[in-house]
């Protein structure tokens, strides 16, 4: 291990040198550094049998190897370092210095299936911009012991996503708001609602009916009406978690991505009333 360590930081300095002695305009491809293309076009050197003809070897990847261990491979399907991209030319060079190459020139991870394409389809369900809850409550400055309040929230439209793939099929993603979750923030258990049903009083379903009023800890401790404060908070933690739910297809049926959750927090202050006899 200790030899390795060695060789690997006697190694890195000579790929760093060869870096630098690289022009802006050079690739690193199978056979090295090439210096006689630009940086977006094919890197050349061939494909494997088992993929479509054609598509250059573009992506460096890594993989398990049952005999070689952890090695490094080109393919022409993501996920890899792209060799297209002048910012990875470092990182591949100092990966083909660390790693050994694969011995398999057709690792299975090479031949075409679904796996670099739910990649994909996670790439673009992650870089959507989906959206937070913007909550608003009622009564909207301070809530009232025993007397139900509302959460509103407006509901997001679906996205969706198309393109095409290097090997010319069609692949589509989609998101979609499918549950915003409450969590009211006094202790009881959170509830899940259909984003639609988060509207304003009377028509809203998103409603919740405090017990405690909120209290600084100076009033908790010095007023006559200290005692019906919640014992600890000033406010309440008021969670809204959107749920977004993401999908994709490759002309055929959909497949369930899971899901990425946004959400806001809204510090709610709750009041108590109490009627007095008035002489």
């Amino acid at each position: 291990m200790k030899a390795s360590i060695l060789l690997l930081a006697l190694l890195v300095p000579v790929a760093l040198g060869a870096a630098a002695a690289a022009e802006a305009d050079c690739l690193i491809t199978p056979a090295g550094i090439d210096c006689s293309i630009g940086a977006t076009t094919s890197t050349g050197g061939g494909t494997p049998g088992t993929t479509i003809p054609g598509l250059p070897l573009r992506y460096l990847s890594t993989t398990e190897h049952p005999q070689a261990g952890l090695c490094w491979f080109w393919s022409p399907y993501p996920p890899g370092l792209d060799s297209w991209d002048p910012d990875n030319q470092m990182q591949i060079l100092l990966t083909r210095w660390a790693l050994p190459e694969c011995p398999d020139p057709t690792p299975p991870t090479v031949v075409l299936g679904t796996s670099w394409v739910e990649t994909r389809a996670w790439e673009v369900f992650r870089s959507f911009p989906l959206a937070a809850p913007r909550p608003a409550l009622q009564p909207e400055r301070h809530g009232i012991t025993g007397l139900p309040s509302y959460l509103a929230a407006s509901r997001p439209p679906a996205l969706a996503h198309r393109e095409t793939l290097p090997d010319g099929r069609t692949l589509e993603v989609e998101a979609r708001l499918t549950t915003a979750v409450i969590d009211w923030g006094d202790g009881t258990p959170s509830i899940g609602y259909d984003p639609a049903a988060l509207l304003p009083y009377p028509d809203g379903r998103a409603r919740h009916t405090f017990a405690l009023k909120t209290c600084p800890a100076a009033y908790r401790s010095s007023h006559p009406s200290g005692g019906n404060c919640h014992p600890r908070l000033e406010s309440y933690p008021v969670t809204v978690t959107f749920r977004w739910t993401g999908r994709y297809r490759v002309g055929a049926a959909w497949v369930d991505l899971g899901h990425l959750d946004r959400e806001a927090v809204v510090a709610y202050d709750v009041d108590e009333v109490i009627g007095v006899l008035l002489p």
